[in-house]
């Protein structure tokens, strides 16, 4: 918004009446988000933790550290933390020699649906990066071509046509070399096929409805989804090397 707002005042055919009208209203709005942004930030949520133990809702300290922010919230890096180590934790003592292979391929299933959970957060992430640079590609080359049409009348502008031009060409370059919808497809694809593994494990249809038992079943799963883990790493290590070998090897 702010990059707008200054290239609207270079903008000479626009009247500086209504480069006023449309800033003054737009300051406020700027700064509410901004201090938005930083409370919300100091404050993501969760419970309130309160120092020693103490719940006084009434002491007036309470209200002004809910008031500015601090409310001594754990934050989302110490939660992932707790959970990497309880994690960690659970696979040292799976390594354990006397453990019998039922609970580890048991432990290895109750695990596939937080893997399922990563890969399609990382889908998301890089189907967001897709997205939003095919978006700059859309917008960015109908903005230069409307501009084109201008640039003799107004000099100023063959600028902004060229900024326009050169995001276009980076975007495209990293869409082409960095395949982030390819990424996004495959890891969304294995996702899904480790979930309906996990459905049809559960309700014995498919594959699983020949297997009588519960471990037979329980094998037949954790060899599937290994399968599925490692056709995606190679997806991924194929997708990791350049154009042209990627090309030779497809």
């Amino acid at each position: 918004m702010i990059i707008l707002l200054y290239s609207m005042w270079w903008v000479p055919a626009i009247n500086e009446t209504v480069k006023v009208a449309v800033t003054i209203p737009i300051i406020p709005v700027v700064l509410g988000f901004s201090i938005a942004s930083f409370r919300l930030k100091r404050s993501p949520g969760g419970p309130v933790v309160y120092p020693n133990g103490r719940d006084n809702r009434d002491d007036w300290r309470v209200f002004f550290d809910a008031l500015l922010g601090n409310r001594n919230r754990t934050s989302e890096g110490d939660l992932e933390l707790q959970v990497s180590e309880i994690r960690e934790e659970r696979k040292q003592q799976l390594a354990d020699a006397s453990i019998d292979i039922s609970i580890r391929r048991t432990a290895y299933k109750e695990d596939a649906y937080s893997d399922i959970d990563e890969l399609r957060t990382e889908s998301k992430r890089y189907r967001s990066i897709n997205n939003t640079l095919q978006g700059v590609v859309i917008i960015g080359s109908l903005a230069a071509t409307g501009t084109a049409g201008i640039a003799a009348q107004f000099p100023i502008v063959r600028w902004a046509l060229l900024g326009m031009t050169f995001l276009v060409g980076i975007s495209s370059g990293f869409m082409g070399y960095f395949k982030y919808k390819e990424r996004s497809f495959y890891l969304q694809q294995t996702a899904d096929a480790i979930e309906q593994e996990w459905e049809a494990a559960e309700v014995g249809v498919g594959r699983y409805k020949r297997l009588t038992t519960e471990a037979e079943r329980l094998e037949e799963f954790v060899e599937e989804v290994h399968r599925l883990k490692s056709e995606q790493k190679k997806r991924q290590q194929n997708l990791e090397q350049p154009p042209e070998l990627r090309n030779s090897g497809e």
